[in-house]
């Protein structure tokens, strides 16, 4: 169990594990649709069946759990986490195809070698070197090849989880040596770059700014759209579908009625619960499960954790007394202080696993065994015969860490948490484990200064619209969609009754809409094969206390824009490319007089800049942002060794008119052996870019919304 320790506390290779080394499940027997379930989708035609997706995504969703000790994930963590899934889908099928043209592998020779040769891999180096010697453990390592059969599942799939990590990251490493060995920097362009680098520019800089531009003098044609989609279609390709909406939505919120119908509630409960003033611990509890929105809660916390004005009366209230019915937020609260205490925040503590044959096949001893080692060991700790390190290594089942079990908040520790708060740092207590699979010798090593803290029996009623609202706002959704069958229609309508059309693109696995959560089934809507542009759909989405009207504005497929597709997202820079024309004329028109930046300045009403050391390598133009336009425009000049007036010159927010005064020798240039190879390193960080033109190679049939 010490050994199994060791992987299951490493919750964060677990995690990385899950995400990367997904691998082995990916390229197996997916070829075939099975009882006519359609597929999850297809990867360079590798099937990925229903069966395969799910159960990667379960295994993924466990971990997650596992991690956050929650029996439950939200809904958008679900989501997430399927994406995820597909995306790695997508990543190692397609890099297992590189691999197996490129005649990449690994030997079992070279495997033998990464577990226990001269280059053992980092993450398990990391994880199997003992923290007391320093030394790489390799009989943890044979231990789990040894006895990989009477491992039980949840520590089988880590191992397999661990060793596919292992391969494939070796994998990835020499898919990464050799792409990097077909990056080259020319010799005539680094020699060009130290060139321009061996100079600077003291300048003084004269801007007309796009923003001084009116709108009106540079009002954008329909040439102008054409010739900026003609100039920059490249920019406008869509790698995925997606599609646009309008939408209204009808929120469904508490009326006047409904607020004093709860508050008459609240109030009839409220003296209920003051008739529970001698209830038991157990009976409170009882009660307010019975009665309140939110569990009861046992644990002390300090009166801060309470949102206002509920914190300041639990913080001024005697202990067995009640607090009267408060709103607080969204709900109504009130409350009785059942206990009062100075309680740490947090705790610290040890421990020794005495397990019994209960917790695994491969202990043997017997309760009463684990019971009398326990107890034994306890006693040479308190006598100070042996120290708890020690113990540790000669008792525990997990060894590791001399069995520190971490800072943990009040409440933390679980079963252990009250013995722990009850036995002063220092001392040692010994407790069976719940599930009765051994017991634990714990030893508090620490706690911070105790504060005040109070247990409170609180009931909680959320303020919530009752059913007939509820109904009546769906009845007025339902009303709203059913006479109004077109999107122009739904718009003309709800400008006629004042009601906001909102619009969002939504791509297929999107899981909300603008700020509305669990809107999953308005994007299914969006895209099922029969619902065609201009379509209202006939069905009102209920999503987080709304009602959503929505209208399929338009699809757009996988390619390229067309330009009244491409209209509203690039107006923008079409009406700055006609205000970059207004400017540059008006700057050409001032330069006509002379070159000389302060009468420019002048005549087009900006000011003049000094500036020093202006460098292509610099990555902003001082105050103006990134220009490299302009910075490449004075950085040309200055390599020259040429003073004088550079401009104007287009850049991305103004036009550019600029003096140089001073050229300055750079005397810590690179040479051009260094440029060459930095460009080569930087490029070498972009193994993702390799990963995008697989992907857009490849073909990607996506049907996942089919099944969620």
């Amino acid at each position: 169990m010490g050994i199994i320790g060791n992987i299951r506390k490493h919750s964060w290779l677990a995690v990385a594990i899950v995400g990367i080394a997904i691998i082995a499940f990916i390229i197996g027997d997916l070829t075939k649709n099975r009882g006519g379930i359609p597929d999850m989708g297809k990867i360079n035609g590798v099937t990925v069946t229903p069966q395969h997706f799910n159960s990667l995504t379960d295994r993924m969703e466990a971990q997650m759990k596992q991690q956050q000790g929650v029996a439950q994930l939200p809904s958008d963590v679900e989501y997430r986490i399927r994406e995820q899934v597909w995306q790695e889908l997508i990543q190692q099928t397609l890099f297992n195809e590189e691999y197996e043209r490129l005649g990449l592998s690994i030997s079992p020779a070279e495997l033998n070698d990464m577990y226990t040769g001269t280059f053992i891999h980092p993450t398990l180096r990391q994880q199997f070197t003992d923290p007391q010697t320093g030394q790489y453990n390799t009989q943890i390592i044979q231990y789990y090849v040894d006895n990989f059969d009477q491992l039980d599942t949840l520590q089988k799939a880590s191992w397999v989880e661990l060793e596919e990590y292992v391969q494939n990251d070796r994998l990835q490493q020499k898919y990464s040596a050799l792409w990097s060995q077909a990056l080259y920097m020319p010799k005539a362009i680094a020699e060009k770059m130290v060139e321009i680098n061996s100079k600077s520019a003291d300048a003084r800089v004269a801007a007309l700014s796009l923003q001084s531009i009116n709108d009106s003098e540079s009002e954008p044609t329909d040439a102008d759209y054409q010739k900026y989609y003609n100039e920059h279609k490249a920019e406008l390709r869509i790698r995925e579908e997606y599609r646009h909406l309008e939408y209204i939505v009808f929120p469904i919120v508490p009326t006047n009625e409904d607020m004093a119908q709860i508050q008459s509630d609240v109030m009839k409960l409220w003296a209920e619960f003051q008739e529970m003033d001698t209830a038991s611990n157990s009976d409170m509890a009882f009660f307010v499960n019975s009665e309140s929105d939110r569990s009861y809660d046992s644990t002390f916390v300090a009166s801060t954790s309470f949102a206002a004005p509920f914190d300041s009366l639990v913080a001024h209230t005697a202990v067995g007394k009640y607090i009267e019915p408060q709103i607080v937020g969204n709900q109504w609260m009130m409350g009785k202080v059942m206990a009062a205490q100075q309680r740490p925040d947090s705790l610290r503590a040890r421990c020794i696993w005495i397990l019994n044959g209960q917790a695994s096949q491969s202990v043997s001893r017997t309760d009463e065994q684990a019971k009398s080692l326990a107890d034994s060991v306890s006693m040479l700790l308190k006598s100070g015969k042996v120290s708890f390190e020690n113990a540790v290594q000669e008792y525990s089942e997990n060894k590791e860490g001399d069995g520190d079990m971490g800072w943990a908040l009040d409440g933390g520790y679980g079963f252990l948490n009250e013995q722990i708060v009850n036995t002063p740092v220092g001392g040692i207590f010994t407790l069976q484990h719940p599930q009765k699979v051994g017991y634990m010798v714990v030893e508090v090593t620490g706690k911070t200064t105790p504060k005040q803290k109070y247990r409170v029996a609180t009931i909680t009623r959320n303020i919530v619209p009752s059913n007939a609202t509820e109904k009546s706002v769906y009845n007025t959704a339902n009303f709203f969609a059913g006479q109004n069958r077109t999107r122009e229609a739904m718009i003309s309508a709800a400008q006629e009754q004042n009601l906001a059309v909102r619009n969002q693109d939504i791509r297929l696995m999107d899981n909300t809409l603008g700020g509305i959560q669990n809107a999953r089934s308005i994007v299914q809507w969006a895209y099922g094969d029969d619902v065609k542009a201009g379509e209202v759909a006939d069905q009102v989405f209920p999503c987080d206390n709304v009602y959503v009207v929505c209208a399929l504005s338009d699809v757009f497929p996988k390619g390229y824009l067309t330009l009244e597709q491409a209209r509203p997202y690039i107006e923008q820079m079409v009406r700055l490319e006609k205000k970059g024309e207004v400017a540059m004329a008006r700057a050409e028109e001032a330069v006509k007089a002379g070159k000389d930046v302060n009468s420019i300045a002048a005549k087009l009403g900006t000011v003049v800049d000094s500036m020093s050391h202006i460098s292509f390598n610099d990555f902003y133009f001082g105050r103006y942002g990134m220009e490299p336009k302009v910075q490449a425009a004075v950085a040309a000049q200055a390599a020259s060794g040429k003073t004088g007036f550079v401009g104007p010159v287009r850049g991305a927010s103004g036009v550019y008119m600029v003096q140089i005064d001073n050229i300055v020798n750079n005397e810590n240039g690179n040479d051009v052996s260094t440029i060459q190879r930095q460009q080569v390193q930087l490029a070498q960080q972009k193994l993702s870019m390799v990963l995008s033109l697989l992907v857009e190679k490849s073909k990607i049939t996506d049907q996942r919304n089919k099944f969620f």
